[in-house]
């Protein structure tokens, strides 16, 4: 972003507009509060060695398939309990073990059925491939598997859907996801941030009313993923949102420091990422905002653009 600085012919808020570029990528899936974990397709592209395996009566591990690397046999690593009751019930249950590096520990990945293996099968195929980056098909094949029946499929399909730099996420095409807001509200904390961008993505407004009911309990508590509550409600309702949010909690002293700035790495986000008429009212909102409260001046340069020297007037 440019220098900031205050032009009479102008006024804030256009002075603002010519600072905010769009030449900056909308930052990765961490702007909702945490970076994700890697998840278990990093992981296989990162490994050396790879294995299918099945519990033996010694409680360790015997190769049926050696995914990368070379076929060890039996693998020394103790089958944990729930891994040896579900194998021991489903005698086509077969455990994922991934190795860290050459020679570093082994992880029991994941409890597999024919379908995830399948999976797991397309994401070695493609090893290669995704480590140089030319991942579209890992995208699509992820983006098909938010509903699969397996639980722990549809984990994993959430999890590299949270990985994802917003715009990408914008421009994939993702199924509806059925039980969604029921699963924001009581479902696995961790996919809470991605299901709430899913809902904003999904077009469907009745979501706007549950979500401005949850980002202001989010505001309340100072939550993570508070900015994702925050970009899926611009994504519904573009302005009005803006304007509602910039209004409600951004005025100073309603609410703490820590969760302005939230609330302004999200409006940034959105600023790079929604259509002309929403950036349009973000710059609008934003240069108001630092006309009537130039001591935000640092901190909205540093959302909107953390490179730059410039500083608002007052």
């Amino acid at each position: 972003m440019g220098k900031l600085t205050y032009r009479p012919d102008l006024g804030w808020t256009a002075a603002l507009l010519l600072a905010l570029t769009p030449a900056q990528d909308a930052v990765a899936c961490a702007f909702h509060g945490y970076i994700p974990d890697p998840t278990l397709v990093d992981m296989l592209l990162e490994t050396e060695q790879a294995v299918i395996a099945r519990p033996n009566a010694s409680g360790t591990y015997d190769t049926i398939d050696a995914l990368i690397g070379p076929n060890l046999g039996t693998i020394p690593i103790a089958a944990s309990a729930a891994f040896r009751t579900a194998t021991s019930q489903d005698s086509g249950a077969t455990v994922l073990l991934v190795r860290d590096g050459a020679y570093g520990p082994w992880t029991e990945a994941a409890l597999l059925d024919t379908r995830y293996r399948s999976v797991i099968d397309t994401v070695i195929e493609n090893q290669s491939a995704w480590q140089m980056g030319r991942d579209s098909e890992r995208l699509r094949l992820f983006a098909s598997l938010v509903n699969d029946p397996n639980p722990d499929l549809q984990r994993l399909a959430l999890q590299e859907l949270d990985r994802l730099p917003y715009p990408t996420l914008k421009d994939l095409r993702v199924p509806p996801l059925r039980n969604l807001m029921q699963d924001i509200e009581t479902g696995d904390p961790d996919q809470r941030p991605i299901r709430i961008l899913l809902a904003g993505l999904s077009g469907d407004r009745s979501f706007a009313a549950p979500l401005a009911t949850a980002l202001h309990s989010a505001v309340l508590q100072d939550t993570a993923h508070l900015g994702a509550y925050v970009t899926a409600l611009i994504e519904l309702q573009g302005q009005p949102a803006v304007e509602a949010i910039v209004a409600h909690y951004l005025t100073p002293g309603l609410v703490t420091q820590s969760v302005q700035d939230k609330l302004l790495d999200a409006l940034a986000l959105q600023y790079r990422a929604a259509r002309s008429a929403t950036r349009r009212s973000i710059a609008r909102e934003v240069g108001a905002l630092v006309r009537h409260n130039p001591a935000m001046a640092d901190r909205v340069i540093a959302q909107f653009g953390p490179q730059t020297s410039g500083r608002l007037l007052p």
